[in-house]
């Protein structure tokens, strides 16, 4: 059975999916990346961080509001 903290960091490692991403034409972090394309690439990785941080914020909340 998973605890509630290995369930949230699947969610939130479901969220993210960024980290194991091989360096390839596209990433933001290679110089060849142009950088609209760069640019949006940052821009959604920060949306998934913000859906991420709400993630935890809710479960936080749910835990507090249970003691």
């Amino acid at each position: 059975m998973e605890t509630l903290t290995d369930t949230l960091v699947a969610r939130v490692e479901k969220l993210i999916e960024t980290r194991n991403a091989p360096l390839e034409w596209g990433n933001p972090r290679l110089s060849t990346t142009p950088t609209s394309l760069a640019i949006r690439e940052l821009a959604m990785r920060t949306e998934a961080l913000q859906d991420a941080v709400r993630e935890i914020a809710h479960e936080v909340q749910k835990l507090s509001a249970q003691r």
